[in-house]
């Protein structure tokens, strides 16, 4: 059956683990050595910055090859490619359905300018990263789709391209990989810039790029994305959003920043404004960003009651994808959460590094009943618990996820967190294996080139 389908092909697994299959591969782990070196020698940064930041160290790179399943690989890209077009649907619909506006909740500080936006009909989501636990394709699911600042992606490309050069170079060349988009130099300042072509900027004023964000948030891969853009003959400025001088004088931009404190953004009025006229033009328009990162369009696509804005076979792909997904209060009550405590996840509508999420089966029941009966808690997301991919080693199990990136609505590359923590980060101490795709991706799910 496809459902039974590993997602992961047991024949190119190779991972250098403690007790773990493959650990003995003497190839695999001089190949490891190979590229930890290269990712020092090159100053590959988690943060990235031009300057230092609170979040520079280097890219943990984890101790693994993987190559999907070559079956499993070609559906899940189908799936996720339908659940991102009804997420897509969900961003288009909400200014117009009072339905979503109520359930989603949105504060009102990020709504206003939601509701601004000139076109809706016009609303994509242009890049996002899904992230997806499961063993098999049949327990594949989708956890979140990081729409505001989908984090790891450029480094991930740049892994892949490491271990390509690596020791073990010429095994993977004899398993035929096709390189993904993401593993292309340059791609995401030439996605980029063809987006401001895309959106009316005119050649010249693509010259400064600003690259936007908060003052407290991470400024993670600035420094890859600095180094593209110089190459392509750009000047990257990193500034704040509330830096209204500045800020004028630029027409395009990328923005790095996950709504955890809204209120910041209350300083943000001239920035917003020209995003909205689209004056500034920045991927993920804040119509598109504040409503696709909002974790609760999970329990949009999940919740029976929303099932009209989709078509059978949308549904029937949501069916497959999306865990049982629910608004605490509104859909699923705290006495229900109560009693499925061991099957079931808490998380805030707006979080990241997995600060939020609250593991039902790893709470005392005591805890866990405080927790969702809480009138703070109303109103955050309740999934159905997914079991990551396991392996067990002398020092504890280590988990492994799988992330989708998708650029325009195409799928450009897949990677991986590896960690012993079940809330699979790398801010929680994951480290980031290389994950090969079997087959070529679209190339028009990106701009860039070899």
């Amino acid at each position: 059956m496809v459902a039974d389908v590993p997602l992961v092909d047991p024949d190119r697994d190779l991972v250098v683990v403690p007790g773990a299959r493959g650990s003995g591969d003497g190839l695999v782990a001089r190949a490891f050595r190979d590229v930890e070196a290269a990712v020092a020698r090159r100053r590959l940064t988690i943060g990235g910055s031009d300057t230092v930041d609170r979040d520079d160290m280097l890219f943990p790179v984890g101790p693994a090859v993987t190559v999907l399943h070559p079956d499993a690989e070609a559906e899940l890209r189908r799936r996720v490619h339908v659940v991102v077009r009804c997420l897509r649907r969900v961003v288009r619909r909400y200014a117009g359905d009072p339905r979503l506006q109520e359930f989603l909740a949105v504060p009102e500080v990020l709504r206003r300018w939601i509701v601004r936006h000139p076109d809706p009909r016009s609303l994509t989501v242009d890049y996002c990263r899904l992230d997806v636990l499961g063993n098999s394709l049949g327990t594949a699911r989708v956890l979140e789709f990081n729409a505001s600042s989908p984090g790891g992606v450029v480094l991930s490309g740049v892994v892949n391209r490491l271990w390509r050069e690596s020791a073990l170079a010429e095994v993977l060349g004899s398993w035929r990989l096709p390189p993904a988009p993401f593993e292309h130099r340059g791609w995401f300042a030439d996605w980029l810039l063809d987006h401001g072509r895309r959106h009316g900027v005119p050649e010249d004023d693509t010259r400064p790029v600003g690259l936007f964000h908060a003052l407290q948030s991470s400024k993670h891969e600035f420094a890859q994305i600095c180094a593209q853009l110089r190459a392509r003959g750009r000047e990257p400025v990193e500034l704040q959003p509330s830096d209204v001088a500045r800020s004028r004088e630029m027409r395009l931009g990328y923005l790095k920043y996950i709504p955890i404190e809204p209120a910041e953004v209350k300083g943000w009025d001239d920035f917003c404004a020209r995003m909205t006229s689209g004056d500034l033009v920045v991927p993920n328009a804040l119509a598109e960003r504040w409503i696709a990162e909002n974790k609760l369009c999970l329990a949009v696509l999940s919740d029976p009651r929303f099932r009209d804005l989709f078509t059978p076979a949308e549904q029937a792909a949501l069916d497959a994808l999306v865990p049982r997904s629910r608004k605490l209060g509104d859909g699923m009550s705290p006495a229900e959460a109560v009693a499925q405590r061991g099957r079931l996840v808490l998380k805030q509508p707006y979080s990241h590094r997995g600060e939020s999420v609250v593991i039902g089966a790893d709470t005392p029941a005591e805890h866990w009943s405080f927790l969702v009966r809480d009138p703070g808690h109303r109103g955050w997301l309740v999934q159905e618990r997914v079991e990551p991919f396991r392996l067990d080693t002398p020092h504890g199990p280590c988990f492994r996820d799988l992330v989708v990136p998708v650029l325009d609505g195409r799928v450009i590359g897949y990677g991986s967190r590896l960690s012993h923590n079940p809330v699979l980060n790398v801010a929680r101490g994951g480290q980031v294996p290389a994950v090969f795709t079997p087959h070529p991706l679209d190339p028009a799910g990106a701009a860039g080139h070899p």
